[in-house]
Order: structure tokens, then C-alpha cells, then sequence
């Protein structure tokens, strides 16, 4: 476009922010077609200068890549935004850009090189635009296969897909092997899954669309072990196909690091894939709030019981352990981490003294204050055991009787140290 660009006055890089200011307002807010596009201001004005910019390189007749277009149609396809918007934009720059260009022709009389200057900003347009078609179209279909898994594999999980064999052969699962499947809590403590494929790209935004896909293929061994994930109701959701239980364990370990990860039992047949969520839900809510690590279900049967009823864990915890509800913070984690270290230690004082590095009588006294407090004598079996669950159930709800300190307070009061007639053994 040399009879155009030949003088800095055509050359209309020097309104590129103009330019580039005027579209993105027009995709932002001055065309009714644009009110239901999702791209945020942060993304479009970027997106829509880089394109500007790469237009008025090709109009000053300089070599353009054009990846601009590619990524447009990349994050369009990703965001959900129809085909019709994306095209409208490049229109909508183009009217911009031709609309400039024309105001600084204004006062050229030779009406060809007017239609010369149509000609190229128009190519150059369709250039971009056509560009960013096949871009969109390409990563929609990705997207849409990937979608499509995440589909079969929540409904898997969750009972509504019904032939099995056909979903099993779609999602890439070898037949007659070992299935687990684990859940694993977003939020505090739970950093990135590891030792798991990474899902696809966010797939295109709709009103049950998941925050990710599941996952092409395997971990660790690629050859033994087949994973496939999914985001469901805020935690991620992986069935793991594995032929032996070591090579399971493996893969579990390597999505609960740095993680709260709960575990099913082992299962054969797809059928059983939603009673087994169900099982790794209770598994991960059978860790301690901030706790990461792996849960398998059945490795901690009575936690398992008290998270799958919170309510009637809450009013254990409350009925027990109510006697400590007026003590000072510090005093209570005391008497509860020595509780802990006593049944942890098979009843032996001297060992949970060692553990909590202090004196076996201060442990017998704390011991006699929570008789004291709760009715609940250790040596008594029955009461031993309405503690034991009270504090475990108190552990997995922290909030049933106020804050929790989960660090162990190794000071106590000197009183303590004195003896106190009590449990004796050990």
C-alpha cells in the first residue's frame, strides 16, 4: 500500500491507540451485539490493539504473522463467544480503520487511490478475520471433545449414564483393572494435583460448563496407570485405572501431595463408580480441617462414621466435651492433646509424658481434670470410649466448641507437675 503509506501522514500507526481505543469501546459497550460477550475490558483491549496493530502493519505494506488473529480465535472459542461477535469485530476495526484513513484522504482527487485504499484495508481485514475463524473453529473442537468427556465421565460418577461399556471404551479405560476414585479439596491446604495429566484448556463458558476437562491420559507409568479427572461441586473429582494396587497407590500418593485427598475402595465394574465417590467425599472429610494427605476409606472407620453425620458428630462432641467450653483456649488444648497422646499410647502414661515432653503425673492430672470437667473417667471402658469419639469428632469440627488451636501446647501449669490420685497405669 505504498501510494497510501507513502508519507507519515497515511501511515496510520501513529492512531494506533486511538484506533485501538475506538474498537474495543465499540466490542465493549457501543454495539447492542456485543452485550452478552463475557471478555472482560483486561482481556479485549489488549487482544484488540495487538490485532490493530498487526492491520496497519499489513496496510503499511510490512510483513504481518498474524498471530493476533490466532489467539483471538484461540480465547474467543475458550470464553464460549459465538462466531457472528467474533466476526463483527473485525468489521467493526475495519470501519474504524477505514473510517481514519479516509479522513486523511479527504482531500485526495484521485478517486482511485480512495478505492485502492478500500481494497487493502478490507483484505487486510478479511486477512485477520478469516485467521481468527479457523483459530476458534479449531480450538472449539478440541474443546468440544474434551467437554464431552468431562460430560461422560460426570455422569459415571454421578449414576446417569447407563451403558457403561460405551462410555468406558469412549473415555480410554482399559477393561479389567483396578478403579479407584479419589477426591481431592480445593482450598486451604490443597495445593496443585500432582502425578495426574493435566486436563485440558478451560473449555468454553456455558451455564453447566466445568471448570476443567478431564484429562487424555496417565500418570506416573503411562503404559499401567490411566487417570481422568474432572472439577465437580468445587473439588476435583479423578477415577483412576490402574492393574495392580501398588500402581493405584502410587497414583493416589501422587495426587494427595500437598493435597486433601480422599480414596474409595477399590472397585472392578463402573457401576459402582458413584457409591464409590461417595466413599472418597467421606474419606477426605475424615482428614482434620487444614490437614493434607491421603484418606482411604476403611483406614479410619470411626472418623469416617463421625464425617459422613456431622450433625450427629457436633452434638457427640457437644454432649462429651461440653465441660470444656468455658475453659481458657490454651487450657483446653491441653487437656484434648493429652486425651490424644494417653490413647494414642495405648493407655500408658509414661509414653504419652514422653510424647508430650512433660512429667507423668502432669499427664495424670490433666487426665483427672477432664474427668473432672466431662464425667468421663479413662479407666472406665465405656467412658473411654464416648471420649475418644467426642475428641475425634470435636477434631474433624473444630468449630463445634469454639477455635481450636491444632498445635500442641507443651507448657502447662505448674500445679500440674503435682501428683494427682488418678489413672496409673503405665
Amino acid at each position: 500500500m505504498s501510494d497510501i503509506a507513502a508519507t507519515g501522514r497515511h501511515d496510520l500507526r501513529d492512531a494506533l491507540d486511538l484506533l485501538s481505543e475506538q474498537v474495543a469501546d465499540g466490542i465493549l459497550h457501543a454495539e447492542p451485539v456485543y452485550s452478552e460477550t463475557r471478555l472482560p475490558a483486561a482481556v479485549v483491549q489488549p487482544l484488540v490493539r495487538a490485532n490493530v496493530a498487526e492491520i496497519l502493519t499489513a496496510l503499511a505494506g510490512e510483513t504481518s504473522s498474524l498471530a493476533p488473529a490466532r489467539e483471538t480465535g484461540r480465547i474467543t472459542a475458550a470464553e464460549g463467544i459465538q462466531l457472528d461477535l467474533l466476526q463483527d469485530a473485525y468489521r467493526l476495526a475495519g470501519l474504524r480503520i477505514w473510517e481514519e484513513l479516509a479522513r486523511r484522504l479527504r482531500h485526495q482527487s484521485d478517486t482511485g487511490v480512495l478505492l485502492r485504499a478500500s481494497s487493502r484495508v478490507w483484505s487486510a481485514i478479511d486477512r485477520s478475520s478469516n485467521v481468527a475463524v479457523r483459530s476458534h473453529l479449531e480450538a472449539a473442537a478440541g474443546f468440544g471433545e474434551s467437554m464431552a468427556r468431562t460430560e461422560l465421565l460426570r455422569g459415571i460418577l454421578t449414576g446417569v449414564v447407563q451403558d457403561l461399556e460405551t462410555a468406558r471404551r469412549a473415555l480410554g479405560l482399559p477393561a479389567d483393572v483396578m478403579l479407584v476414585v479419589a477426591v481431592t479439596a480445593q482450598g486451604p491446604a490443597s495445593g496443585g494435583v500432582r502425578g495426574s495429566t493435566s486436563g485440558a484448556a478451560r473449555g468454553p463458558r456455558s451455564g453447566a460448563t466445568p471448570d476443567a476437562a478431564s484429562g487424555p491420559a496417565a500418570a506416573s507409568d503411562a503404559a499401567r496407570v490411566t487417570t481422568r479427572w474432572l472439577i465437580h461441586e468445587g473439588d476435583r473429582l479423578t477415577l483412576v485405572a490402574a492393574p495392580t494396587s501398588p500402581d493405584a497407590q502410587e497414583a493416589l500418593a501422587g495426587l494427595a501431595a500437598g493435597t486433601r485427598t480422599g480414596a474409595s475402595r477399590p472397585f472392578t465394574s463402573l457401576a459402582d463408580a458413584p457409591a464409590a465417590l461417595a466413599q472418597a467425599r467421606t474419606a477426605v472429610r475424615s482428614l482434620y480441617p487444614g490437614q493434607a494427605g491421603l484418606s482411604c476409606f476403611g483406614d479410619r472407620p470411626l472418623d469416617a462414621l463421625l464425617a459422613a453425620d456431622d450433625g450427629r458428630a457436633g452434638e457427640l462432641a457437644l454432649a462429651v466435651l461440653g465441660g470444656l467450653r468455658e475453659r481458657d483456649p490454651r487450657d483446653e488444648e491441653l487437656l484434648l492433646a493429652t486425651v490424644e497422646a494417653w490413647f494414642e499410647h495405648g493407655g500408658s502414661g509414661t509414653r504419652a509424658a514422653e510424647a508430650l515432653h512433660c512429667h507423668r503425673n502432669t499427664v495424670l492430672n490433666r487426665l483427672a481434670r477432664v474427668a473432672d470437667l466431662t464425667g468421663r473417667d479413662v479407666n472406665d471402658p465405656r467412658a473411654a470410649a464416648e471420649l475418644y469419639a467426642a475428641v475425634r469428632a470435636r477434631r474433624l469440627q473444630p468449630t463445634v466448641l469454639g477455635t481450636i488451636h491444632p498445635a500442641v501446647i507443651l507448657t502447662g501449669h505448674p500445679a500440674e507437675n503435682q501428683h494427682h490420685p488418678g489413672p496409673s497405669q503405665g
